[in-house]
């Protein structure tokens, strides 16, 4: 072991490795007590098998060691390491214990191994840490383990094991303090029922040497209480296991207690369920047969012959997974509804973020709706079947009744099964429940009528009777008939209620238009009977009679589609109207036939043609009318037209239906024949002769119609026109041919191919069934004729891959274009026409090239076929020779290569096709001459935009080719590009190289060379003018035109311009004949040189209005070749006579009533051009009003509550005017409101006392007093006449302009006196007020030259109580009419104060205490404010008595509000009271009064005082005695019946006129009233005297002899006796202690009785009765009254001192500041003494104080404890925070002295009290050799004080409440004269 460790040393043993993975064990509670029991020692021996360390970290062998192979398995370690986790416990603190670790190679071969351990003060490696170290195969290496614990918890540390193959981790822990519950190890409940709560009580010992911090679980169907908790050391814990099994069979499962420490156990538990003795006594329930809504009963028993208490319920399901599914159910559509919702306020919330907010509490609202579900028992509810009760309990041995109640809703039979859930039974017990509902039994008296035969129009009535047999009440109701005889019939009622045995009269009324016989049945439906009752009606209803004039219509003979009319008449022969319908029936259904009219016109009907007619026969006749009614005894003529679209003989009816008679009543017959007249052609056969192909020729046919009759022909269209070689038309293919008469029609022929054609062509007649005439057309197509030369082409010696042509004539020597093609005969040619084929135009030539393209060298031979269409073909031999090279390009790209001038910054691309032609491959390579390769491979990298003085010099071409080598297969084309650019305009040339490697050739030869050169330019434009001005000055008889400027654009560049203008309104581009250029027009383009003229365009009138205005926009001219932009200023001005106003409103607010306001207006001509103005009122609109505004009620201060109700406002004085101004009411205003407590917003922008808006239209009360617009009806008259809001009239009305009496919010009840004078005032008619006479407008008209200036005078003259708005207009000739809104109106000021006392309570008299008042105006006139003579001291420092108003003056704008600040000093002990003045604008003061009461923090201790040698302190004793000596003199008789005085109270009207005592000059004052308050509380001190008398004799009576005590006991009964005689009986006692300090008095106000004592009335005892020089003798003062009367003396006397001080310095000076307010308590108090008495050297004595706070609010105190050091005395406590009223704080002093010499030790303890003064203990006690024994009593008069012995026992049984609280709770008398009482809480 390291030296310097002293402790235990483990040693170990290797047990055998384990095989397989550990399996992890439940511990129980058995094994893990005596695993916790186990030493470090013990517990490594009980490890039975070594564990493989877990690898955290593979590492690579190779690198690491040389021997690369191992016999260990790769996912296992090299070494073992016993233990695998180093485990200390049950170690004690600051012990070192040692712990050894084998490393044990398993490997063949020596390994190396490497722990190291991070620093910790706990664990310690020892050993070399951080180094290898080498193991023999099969050897170990031993480490040890040093723990040195500072407390017994738990540690927790690792080591880090490294090899050359791993790196694994062995953790270190030690085990602290653990608790150990004796929980057993298993549980059996045995045999228990099933679904019964079977319960087993542990109790549970915590043996562990910690507190146990447990949770305790299982799993159903056991349960534990508590789950969780604390148990401490040794303490004993109530577990309870409960086993309730839902199912039968055996049961198990395991109670687990996990320990905060991470330990679990387990317990097993074991129980078996069984079904007991639990049945129904029937299975089914069938109630007796009830009707609806009657109720019947049944029972059922539920058998309980078990030993438990089974709990049932009812369910409806029968199982409880069924529930469960239900309640999945209806939390999933919960689930979807709170989606839905979600997704609704997430599409709100984006409009409306408020919504979002609402989110939160949506899905809180579903989640209760949620957890109600899941809470549901599911109990048994149905409407139908009713059982009670639904659940409960069955004793053993017990049965329980069931009541089941049938309530049928429908008649028919219920079946419900219902199922009993009931402890001690698995499954629920099902029971039937069947009833059967009846429903009402209504009849028919008799169930069939027969009315007889009934004419159509007449109305019959008749009556039936509906009876009900049944006990219930029956409902019938009628079902709407289906028929239409039915529908004829009305029931009433058709619906009603029949109670039982009751009947029903049911009247039915018939009227029917259909004749004939009929029976009908209705049908009565009656709810809940099982089918409807049915009523059967049967008649006969008789019809109309009617004739037509003729017996037939004949038509005759009628032609094919030609219509023909013929007339009758139809006669109403009875004596009712009669509705008819006229129809053919053998008539056609389809379309209306068709004549020969619409056969001429249309060319696409089928009729033309055999059997094109439609599927359906067309309707050929036409009735007119073919409906109506005839009256009676009248007729209507009818017309009938035949068109007949078929021939042949007619047979028909002309059939008449009656409406609501029937069909086909009567019919007329209908004869006519159809015909069609023959036609004939004079020349069917019709010859052309020759013609040229598709040449039009024309010849006519001749029509012939030899009948009488006319005819209607038609040529038929050609068919198949395509495949014809002939086509002919005519321009008019149909018509007519009157009777024996004929027509020519034109034929137009042309021919489509060569030879000889016979077409035909069908002409058809109308109607005709026949086969169409046939026309022949007889005609020979001829073809073109062309000449073709020369007749062969020799091309001689050609180069190859090069197009050399010859040109072919042809030559068409016909009227007809010949089209033509060309062909090579020989395949794969080298040889092309061009064109190949095309047109030759009539009589004209056409050039045709024959190109040769040779692809090697050497002689080529074809032919070229040349086609002419419908002609014959000509052949022509062609030959050439080829010469040269065959690498080709697309595009020019040879010698030479000349770009046209460019653009600089564009790119200059020319992009060709490369092509080897040839047969042998080509490989090529480009290069620019004077370059070298490297200059032209960095040319690849582009120079686009660098600037000119990046690029010095061309250091590389300025052209560049791509690719600039390649290889070229035979036929093989690529691509190349030829780019250049340049960022400066300037001319280049540079040559390009190409050299080739031909074929299988070993050097390369330069085939080509190209000198390629370009000027790159700068797009010039020449402008003829940058900027471009128009300027119109409107006079007054100008007409304003549009005005144009010419601009011409010239192109200065070498190349065309596209270029793209832009301009914005009012300016517009025109060409050159002033005409707008289209908006969506193409770039304009411009070629060198060229001039583009354009006119500019300014619309002087865009701007409607007669204002001035100026437009500058700029001109863009934009370049499509190159991003250069140009830019032309265009301006226009347009000025108008025109005027700047310096304002367009004028608010003169709201001004006193009888003044007048001006205001000073700045017009100036801001036009170049004079203006002539002049003013006026506008008279026509609404807004323009005067209206009368009633006055406010003058402000007047809060008087004094007994008289307010009886306070009247007045009116203001308001200034007079003309005797046409408005009258102002002299009474009856009262009762309006004031302004100043309407609600904010009340008021429009001129004053109108409301919104009117919120008004309804003349709305006013009846009896004057404006009643709340809110509350009246929208156009309710006015009783009083009050005139309309002009607002509401129409403009022009006479009464527009008349004031009138404005509604009030709220309305005050008004007087008889009141509502005559207000009668009064709105019953007459106001005065005409014009506008001119409320403003004025100077001067009225002027002329202003440009730029002059003047001044407009506004003058609102404020006639009494007005609102008046106006639109002054100010007309300029020739410009816009100017409009100055002017508002105002006069009201007198209105200001409303939040509150007018200011009670502060209780305070402490030397802190600054703060209110606010809230000044509002609640006016609309703005005021200012000022306090009355304000303080000049400061807030933070006022004077005491003086308060301080931050801000003390303002202005405070209309609807506004100030918050003034009051800062106050009280400075006094006691009631204080002040007043302040704030006065608004010229209104009276308003007086707010300050009241509260000031105290001070103080504290008391149950030691006394010493006094001896302070003069000061003598006399102020001297002083109490005296006063005491007065009062015992004066109060002889009986202190009882004498009233205490009391200060004034805060509500008495008198006190707001004394001044502050500390004011300056007021000592005597102060004097005077300190002499008061100390006669006012002398009978409450005289009782705790008296009382601490008593508490005094107590203890002194436990301490003298028995006779002594018996004499005390004596006395003690004689006082007790005497102050029993003088109470008064009681009769309850009080419930609340008082809490009121003692130099409190009463505070109740006068209106408040005083309060009458509950609990017994007080006593008073005798002033004689205390004695005070036995308490103070040689300047000892224990008397706790006493202390506390020379406290309250010396405070009060210090702080009239320290006022004299600060009074005494200059003016400035004199406030109270943070320093000076706290020297105001920092008064000298008599010292407390504490003697110890005698203590023998080295023992100790103690001491108790108590610390009580006697003060009014709660205080904190600090006891400066060090100066008791080296004295030998010591405190338990040395600060208290925040002591409650009347609570103690009880401190131990200690003094030991065993390190002091013999003698005398004292020591002055100062305690401070925070914010107020400090008091000092003085601390005795004499040391002496040996102890000394005192006789006797002490003498508690003598100087010297009670040892600590005797005053502990003087203090047994008193705690809790001090003496002084006692004291407190006396019984004193009130200000009244009555006693008040406290109660005395128990010791």
């Amino acid at each position: 072991m390291a030296s310097g460790f002293q402790g235990t040393e483990v040693k170990s043993h290797i047990p055998k490795l384990a095989r397989e993975a550990e399996k992890p064990v439940m511990l129980t509670p058995s094994a893990f007590q005596k695993q916790m029991s186990l030493t470090t020692k013990q517990r490594l021996a009980s490890i039975p098998q070594i564990n493989l360390p877990q690898i955290v970290q593979h590492r690579d062998m190779s690198e690491t060691s040389n021997h690369k192979v191992s016999a260990v398995d790769p996912d296992q370690t090299l070494f073992h390491v016993f233990p695998s986790e180093v485990v200390f416990q049950n170690y004690i603190p600051h012990k070192v214990c040692e712990m050894p670790l084998v490393l044990r190679n398993r490997d063949m071969v020596p390994r190396l191994v490497k722990v190291t351990m991070e620093s910790s003060p706990y664990f310690q490696l020892v050993g070399p840490s951080g180094a290898y170290r080498k193991v023999p195969p099969g050897m170990c290496s031993t480490l040890r383990i040093i723990f040195t614990p500072w407390e017994n918890k738990d540690y927790f540390h690792r080591l880090i094991c490294t090899t050359e193959r791993e790196e694994f981790i062995v953790p270190l822990r030690a085990i602290g303090a653990r608790a150990v519950l004796d929980f057993p190890d298993q549980l059996d409940f045995s045999v228990c029922p099933v679904k019964y709560s079977t319960e087993k009580t542990l109790m549970v010992r915590n043996l562990g040497n910690r507190e146990a911090c447990y949770q305790i679980s299982t799993q159903s169907p056991f349960s534990v209480t508590p789950t969780m908790g604390t148990l401490g050391i040794g303490d004993i814990l109530q577990v309870t296991v409960v086993f309730h099994p839902l199912q039968t069979g055996d049961h198990s499962g395991s109670l687990v207690v996990h320990y905060d420490t991470g330990e679990d156990t387990h317990t097993s538990l074991h129980g078996s369920a069984v079904n007991v003795h639990i049945r129904l006594d029937r299975n089914a329930v069938t109630v007796e047969k009830t009707y609806i809504t009657l109720s019947n009963h049944s029972t059922v028993t539920i058998l309980n012959h078990s030993h438990v208490t089974a709990r049932f319920q009812w369910k409806a399901f029968a199982t409880q997974e069924e529930e469960d599914q239900l309640k999945q159910r209806f939390c999933h559509r919960l689930w979807q509804e709170e989606n839905a919702q979600a997704d609704n306020f997430l599409e709100w919330s984006r409009a409306d973020t408020t919504r979002g907010e609402r989110l939160s509490l949506l899905s809180h609202i579903y989640q209760n709706e949620r957890a109600k579900v899941q809470g549901d028992p599911m109990l048994f509810f149905d409407d139908i079947f009713t059982i009670k009760p639904v659940e409960g309990e069955i004793w053993p041995n017990f049965s329980a009744e069931i009541s089941v109640t049938f309530r049928p809703r429908e008649a028919r039979v219920y079946k419900h099964a219902v199922y009993c859930d009931i402890s001690g039974h698995e499954t629920r017990l099902p029971l039937r429940l069947i009833g059967e509902g009846l429903g009402p039994r209504l009849r028919f008296l008799f169930e069939e009528l027969d009315i007889g035969k009934v004419s159509v129009i007449s109305l019959h009535r008749y009556k039936a009777v509906l009876v009900n047999k049944g006990p219930i009440e029956g409902l019938f109701s009628l079902l709407p008939p289906t028929t239409a005889v039915g529908s004829c019939f009305t029931f009433l009622p058709q619906q009603g209620i029949i109670p039982p045995d009751g009947l029903q009269a049911i009247s039915i009324s018939f009227r029917t238009t259909i004749p004939g016989e009929f029976k009908e049945e209705f049908q009565f439906s009656v709810p809940q009977a099982p089918k409807p009752l049915t009523f059967t009606i049967r008649g006969y209803v008789i019809g109309p009679t009617f004739h037509f004039n003729v017996r037939a219509l004949h038509f005759g003979d009628v032609p094919f589609g030609f219509p023909r009319t013929l007339s009758c008449r139809l006669t109403n022969t009875s004596l009712m109207p009669m509705a008819f319908t006229l129809h053919i029936p053998e008539d056609g259904s389809g379309e209306p036939s068709l004549n020969s009219s619409d056969q001429t016109s249309s060319n696409t009907h089928p009729s033309w043609r055999k059997g094109a007619q439609g599927l359906m026969k067309p309707m050929e006749f036409t009735i007119t009318p073919c409906r109506g009614t005839i009256c009676s005894q009248a007729f209507q003529d009818i017309q009938v037209t035949l068109c007949s679209n078929t021939v042949g003989p007619y047979q028909m009816e002309l059939v008449v239906d009656v409406v609501g008679v029937g069909k086909k009543v009567s019919a007329l017959p209908i004869t006519a024949r159809c015909v069609v007249p023959p036609l004939r052609a004079l020349n069917p056969i019709m010859t052309f002769g020759r013609c040229y192909l598709k040449v039009p020729y024309q010849k006519m046919l001749k029509l012939v119609n030899d009948s009488d009759f006319p005819g209607c022909y038609r040529v038929l269209p050609q068919e198949h026109k395509e495949e014809d070689a002939v086509w002919y038309f005519t321009p008019q293919p149909r018509g007519t041919i009157k009777a024996h008469s004929s027509v020519e029609i034109p034929f137009i022929l042309k021919t489509r191919l060569p030879g000889e054609h016979d077409t035909i062509a069908d002409v058809t007649v109308f109607g005709s069934e026949e086969s169409p005439l046939k026309i022949h057309l007889e005609s020979i197509g001829q073809g073109p004729v062309v000449y073709v030369y020369p007749t062969e082409i020799n091309l001689g010696t050609i180069p190859v891959v090069k197009d050399i042509s010859q040109t072919l004539h042809l030559s068409n020597q016909s009227v007809i274009p010949a089209v033509f093609w060309a062909e090579m005969a020989g395949t794969c040619s080298r040889w092309r026409t061009e064109p190949s084929k095309g047109v030759i135009p009539p009589e004209s030539e056409v050039s045709v090239t024959v190109t040769a393209n040779l692809d090697d060298t050497g002689k080529f031979e074809d032919k070229v076929k040349l086609f002419i269409e419908n002609s014959e073909v000509n052949i022509i031999p062609v030959q050439a020779v080829g010469v040269g090279t065959t690498i080709v390009t697309d595009k020019p790209f040879s010698q030479e290569l000349n770009f046209s001038p460019h653009f600089s910054l564009t790119p200059c691309c020319y992009q060709f096709k490369i092509t080897n032609k040839g047969r042998q491959t080509h490989q090529l390579f480009w290069t620019t001459e004077g370059f070298s390769v490297v200059q032209q491979r960095r040319a690849l990298g582009t120079t686009k935009g660098k600037s000119t003085s990046q690029i010095p010099k061309p250091a590389s071409p300025v052209f560049k080719l791509q690719p600039p080598q390649m290889e070229l297969v035979p036929g093989q084309t690529k691509d190349m590009v030829l780019e250049g650019f340049s960022s400066t305009p300037q001319k280049v040339k540079e040559r390009l190289l190409c050299h080739a490697i031909v074929g299988k050739e070993k050097r390369k030869k330069q085939i080509m060379q190209v000198d390629v050169s370009c000027e790159f330019i700068f797009p010039l434009v020449q402008i003829s003018s940058r900027e471009i001005m128009f300027r119109v000055e409107k006079s007054p008889s100008d007409v304003l035109t549009l005005l144009y400027k010419p601009l011409s654009l010239k192109n200065n560049c070498s190349l065309p311009l596209s270029i793209v203008l832009d301009l914005k309104k009012p300016f517009l581009i025109c060409d050159v004949d002033q005409q707008p250029l289209p908006e969506d027009a193409q770039p304009i383009k411009l070629d060198k040189g060229e001039k583009l003229h354009l006119h500019i365009q300014f619309n002087p009138a865009y701007k409607k209005d007669l204002y001035s205005w100026v437009a500058e926009k700029t001109l863009n001219m934009r370049f499509m070749e190159h991003p250069h932009e140009e830019q032309i200023t265009i301006r226009g001005e347009v000025h108008f006579p025109n005027l700047h106003i310096q304002t367009k409103a004028l608010d003169f607010g709201y001004i006193m009533n009888g003044t007048e306001q001006v205001d000073c207006v700045a017009m100036t001509n801001c036009s170049p051009i004079p203006v002539h103005y002049h003013w006026s009122f506008q008279t026509d609109s609404q807004v323009n009003t005067i209206r009368f505004n009633p006055s406010p009620p003058k402000f007047k201060p809060k008087p004094p509550k007994k008289e307010r109700d009886s306070l009247k406002y007045s009116v203001l004085p308001r200034r007079q005017f003309s005797a046409e101004s408005v009258e102002e009411p002299t009474k009856g205003l009262e009762a309006v409101q004031d302004p100043a407590q309407q609600p904010a917003g009340s008021e429009d922008s001129l004053g109108a006392v409301q919104d009117p808006a919120q008004q309804s239209a003349g709305s006013e009360d009846s009896l004057g007093a404006v009643q709340d617009p809110a509350q009246q009806p929208a156009s309710s008259e006015d009783v009083l006449g009050a005139v309309q809001d002009p607002a509401q009239q129409p403009a022009g009305s006479e009464e527009s302009l008349v004031a009138k009496v404005l509604p009030s919010t709220a309305v005050e009840p008004l007087s008889l006196e009141t509502m005559k004078g207000l009668r009064q005032f709105t019953g007459v008619e106001n005065l005409a007020l014009r506008m001119e006479e409320v403003f004025d407008v100077q001067p009225l008209f002027g002329v202003l030259q440009p730029g002059e200036s003047q001044h407009v005078l506004f003058t609102f003259f404020g006639h009494p109580n007005i609102v008046a708005r106006v639109t002054a207009l100010c007309h300029v000739e020739g410009g816009p009419t100017y409009e100055v809104e002017l508002s105002g109106g006069t009201l007198d000021l209105s200001y409303h104060l939040d509150t007018y006392d200011i009670d502060f309570g209780l305070q402490l008299f030397n802190e600054v205490i703060q209110a606010e008042v809230t000044l509002q105006n609640t006016g609309v006139i703005g005021f200012t404010y000022k306090v009355l003579d304000p303080s000049t001291a400061r807030a933070d420092s006022p004077l005491p008595g003086e308060p301080v108003v931050v801000p003390s003056t303002g202005y405070i704008e209309p609807g506004k509000e100030r918050v003034l600040k009051v800062y106050y000093l009280p400075g006094v002990l006691g009631v204080f009271c002040s007043t302040l003045q704030i006065q608004v604008g010229h209104l009276e003061p308003a007086e707010i009064s300050l009241k509260g009461e000031g105290t001070f923090l103080r504290i008391s201790l149950d030691l006394p005082w010493t006094v001896k040698g302070d003069e000061k302190f003598e006399k102020i004793l001297k002083e109490i005695k005296e006063n005491l000596q007065e009062e015992r003199q004066s109060n002889e008789a009986d202190v009882l019946s004498e009233p205490a005085s009391v200060e004034p109270s805060m509500d008495d009207p008198g006190i707001e006129e004394q001044q502050h005592p500390l004011a300056p000059g007021n000592e005597e004052i102060l004097k005077e009233t300190i002499g008061k308050e100390e006669e006012e509380t002398q009978i409450d001190e005289a009782v705790a005297i008296e009382e601490a008398s008593e508490e005094s004799s107590e203890e002194s009576s436990e301490e003298s002899s028995e006779e002594s005590s018996e004499e005390s006991s004596t006395e003690s009964s004689t006082e007790s006796s005497t102050e029993s005689s003088t109470e008064e009986p009681s009769e309850e006692p009080s419930e609340e202690p008082s809490e009121e300090p003692l130099e409190e008095t009463s505070k109740e106000p006068p209106e408040k009785p005083a309060k009458v004592p509950s609990k017994k009335t007080s006593k008073v005892p005798s002033v004689a009765a205390r004695d005070t020089d036995s308490d103070t003798d040689d300047g000892i003062v224990q008397d706790t009254w006493v202390q506390r009367e020379m406290e309250l003396m010396l405070i009060k006397q210090h702080v009239l001192e320290q006022h004299r001080i600060v009074t005494s310095r200059p003016l400035e000076l004199r406030g109270f500041d943070k320093n000076v307010r706290q020297k105001l308590v920092q008064v000298e108090l008599p010292n407390y003494i504490l003697d110890m008495g005698s203590v023998t050297r080295g023992d100790t004595e103690t001491h108790t104080v108590d610390i009580t706070n006697t003060g009014s609010l709660p205080v904190s105190f600090q006891i400066e404890t060090r100066v008791l050091q080296d004295k030998g005395f010591s405190l338990d406590l040395d600060q208290v925070q925040c002591l409650p009223y009347c609570n103690t704080e009880r401190i131990e002093v200690l003094f030991d002295s065993t390190n002091l010499p013999v003698g005398e030790v004292d020591a002055r303890l100062p305690i401070k009290v925070t914010g107020s003064y400090t008091v000092h203990i003085h601390l005795f006690a004499t040391v002496t050799e040996h102890s000394i024994q005192k006789e006797g009593p002490p003498d508690l008069h003598s100087p010297t004080p009670l040892t600590c012995s005797e005053r502990g026992k003087r203090r047994d049984g008193r705690r809790s409440k001090s003496a002084f609280k006692r004291i407190f709770q006396a019984e004193r008398p009130t200000k009244g004269g009555e006693m008040k009482s406290a109660s005395k809480e128990p010791n």
